[in-house]
């Protein structure tokens, strides 16, 4: 924003007028309203020296003093004062009685030195405190004034210290000066409050896309179990044997997942609502804590994370609200056991301390995890935000978080977040020991729910492969599962076992470092994943030579129109929504294949001199047409062969077979060997060269292979052709 002197005076203004209690639309009012009492009483300083000292009227010296005792007592009370329409309205009301009681002391309206605009120009005021009712009581009140000397103008005598000359005078300056302010106030109150509808716009479009946002991942969340569910479900009615043991334990998990999900949703509906109450009970804390962490223990065990637990040697006595208090903690730590790796820590810890003089108890929760951008620390608490898409890789609905902040403010407590990026976060709730509550013999134990911080937490993540339970057969196409929810997995790889070999990686990176070693047939994955998500994954693959030829499929929960055209935009062949049909995924896949198959008829038969001409596989062609090139520079080598082609495409051995095979359907030695053959017999047909010649400028040294080699390949021998 561009410095001006008039944003600095405002920004002081705003300073000293501060108040958190007020929304944005009110201060702008109240500062306002404040400059125009300023403007004012700047006016009557003025008014008062002159009536006073210059024109000697001294016996309306209490009309000035009722303005400055006024002002002297308005100031003060209106700047602390919430309700400062309530202030600034009442002060205006005396002044435009006091007004009245000098227009009947002048001798009425055309006397009255100009005081009858002095009503007007409170009038004016009151609109900008916003108060409709009382700005329509002000200007009702003006005009009973103006009328209540106009009735008894006929009986008014005018002193004769008002001269007509000091009349006109203070009449036309009172005047020029009321209607002056008015003018130039509200020009730029207008202005102001222009500026202030643009910002308010601007916040509400963000609040919108936040929505907008929120109503993503919610569905995003939603659909992955969503999917397993009707997914098992199916499973259980076609093959009720394999699945009656493990798959209502499996739909029971992913009810609780969606669960907690609502509940989430509906405790921030109660919250904004106030309509979730307090259930205070007076107990040990320490203990409270202790257990509910150690709740946590094997699942921190699972995810190999070491999870520490330190509290006060004594009892901390203290009023709390334990299911409160096990949502606030559990999603801490949930946020926690998400974002440590393997062979982190969490540190968890309970002690006592002093704020402001008063006694409360912090509790810590620490982690050694990827930690939070310094840009985003200030932004965690707000409803539905993300940290940035390359530091939140692990999907969540954005309420997590907001939802701990708000219920840490619902028992009366702050939170506090400090992070260091790489190294950690450490967030610190600090609670007010207060001992009014009732006392609980269970310290609130009997309300954690184990269920429901199982729901709350990640699963462990999959290693980087998986086995399937059959052995590979060769007649079957590779298919590379990019997934990171072990569910998801094991049901991708049920429905898909009998149909594919079928390699894993659990993120993004592992991914792409598997397609380039395995070169698989086709790749299926999905988008939010941690380390690479599966859009990154896609531009990596098609970017390198070794794997844009292979067909990938996005299978996600993200359904948005943008990220759908993100994904095509980037080069996925298609794009499936979660929960999707299983039919639908099988035929996706085999079409993908079966296209392979046309491509392969016509680049494995593709005439060299004609590979530009096939745009439909653009990428495809120009690694043949590469191969082409190079070929044709060291034709006349003999040497030359599969490993000076790996060398110089710097490929392996495996990753060129693998591609030159999924791309013609052939191997690189029969290819080779017939681009020398063809090009010998283009030598023999039309440029009269002899036998020996050919042969040897196709990197042919011996004559009798060169001759069997030809008649395999073409059905006759090589002099035929001289004939």
């Amino acid at each position: 924003m561009k410095y001006t002197p008039g944003k600095e005076i405002i920004n002081r203004i705003d300073c000293h007028l501060a108040d958190q209690r007020l929304d944005p639309e009110a201060k702008l009012r109240k500062r306002w309203a404040w400059i125009w009492m300023v403007v004012t009483f700047v006016f009557v300083v003025l008014s008062i020296a002159v009536t006073l000292f210059v024109w000697n009227l001294w016996p309306l010296s209490w009309f000035g003093i009722m303005f400055l005792l006024g002002y002297a007592i308005g100031f003060p009370v209106y700047r602390r004062a919430r309700r400062f329409d309530l202030v600034i309205n009442i002060l205006f009301t005396v002044f435009t009685t006091g007004a009245m009681f000098a227009m009947l002391q002048t001798g009425g309206l055309t006397t009255s030195l100009g005081y009858v605009f002095i009503g007007m120009n409170c009038a004016m005021g009151s609109i900008l405190a916003g108060n409709l009712r009382w700005t329509i009581g002000m200007f009702i009140w003006y005009c009973i004034t103006v009328l209540i000397v106009g009735i008894f103008q006929p009986v008014l005598a005018t002193p004769e210290y008002i001269t007509p000359h000091i009349n006109t005078i203070s009449f036309v300056g009172l005047t020029f000066w009321i209607n002056s302010c008015i003018l130039l106030i509200v020009i730029l109150f207008m202005k102001d409050k222009s500026r202030y509808e643009e910002a308010e716009a601007e916040r509400l479009r963000k609040i919108d896309e936040a929505k907008t946002k929120l109503f993503t991942n919610v569905s995003h969340e939603f659909r992955t179990p969503l999917t397993l569910i009707q997914g098992i479900a199916e499973q259980l009615e076609q093959h009720p044997e394999r699945w009656l043991q493990s798959g209502p334990g499996k739909i029971k998990a992913q009810s609780q997942v969606l669960l907690q999900l609502v509940n989430q949703m509906l405790d921030i509906a109660k919250i904004e609502a106030n309509e979730m109450p307090l259930d205070l009970i007076n107990g040990d804390i320490n203990r409270f804590i202790r257990y509910l962490a150690e709740s946590f223990y094997s699942l921190a065990e699972s995810l190999h994370i070491n999870l520490i637990v330190s509290n006060e040697e004594n009892p901390v006595y203290t009023d709390y609200d334990p299911d409160k208090l096990m949502h606030i903690i559990s999603n801490l730590l949930s946020n926690a056991l998400k974002f440590t790796p393997a062979g982190g820590q969490i540190y968890v810890k309970v002690e006592k301390g002093i704020e402001r003089e008063k006694e409360v108890v912090r509790i810590i929760v620490k982690d050694t995890g990827r930690g939070i951008p310094q840009d985003s620390v200030e932004k965690i608490f707000e409803r539905f935000y993300h940290a940035p898409d390359k530091y939140d890789q692990i999907p969540g609905t954005g309420l997590g978080l907001a939802l701990t902040s708000e219920l840490v403010k619902l028992i009366k407590g702050k939170i506090r977040v400090k992070s260091e990026e790489g190294k950690g976060a450490e967030f610190s709730v600090s609670l007010p020991v207060l001992k009014n509550a009732k006392g609980s013999n269970d310290h609130g134990i009997s309300v954690i729910n184990p269920e429901l911080i199982d729901a709350g937490m990640p699963k462990s993540e999959a290693g980087p492969v998986f086995e399937t339970n059959r052995e590979k057969q060769e007649e079957l196409p590779l298919l590379l599962i990019v997934e990171d929810n072990n569910d998801v997995i094991e049901y991708l790889q049920v429905i898909l076992d009998k149909h594919y070999n079928i390699e894993l990686a659990s993120n993004g990176k592992a991914g792409f470092e598997k397609a380039r070693e395995i070169i698989p047939d086709i790749i299926l994955s999905d988008v939010m994943m941690p380390l690479i998500d599966g859009f990154e994954m896609l531009k990596q693959l098609k970017a390198d030579i070794r794997t844009d030829h292979i067909p990938v499929v996005i299978l996600t929960a993200r359904g948005d129109f943008d990220s759908k055209l993100t994904g095509l935009e980037i080069g996925a062949d298609h794009y499936l929504i979660k929960p999707f049909n299983e039919k639908e995924l099988l035929l996706k896949l085999n079409n993908l294949l079966e296209l392979r198959k046309k491509m392969q008829k016509q680049l494995g038969s593709l005439p060299f001199s004609r590979t530009d001409e096939n745009i439909k596989y653009k990428q495809e062609t120009l690694f043949i047409k590469r191969l082409n090139t190079l070929i044709g520079h060291e034709l006349h080598n003999e040497d030359f062969g599969i490993n000076d082609i790996c060398e110089s495409m710097n490929m392996s051995r495996a990753q060129l077979y693998r591609k030159f095979s999924a791309l013609t359907n052939n191997s690189v030695g029969h290819y080779l060997r017939s681009y020398r053959l063809l090009h010998a017999k283009t030598l023999l047909e039309k440029h009269g060269r002899n036998v020996s010649e050919a042969a040897f400028e196709s990197g042919f040294r011996n004559l009798s292979h060169f001759s069997t080699c030809f008649h395999e390949e073409f059905g006759f021998a090589p002099n035929t052709l001289l004939r």
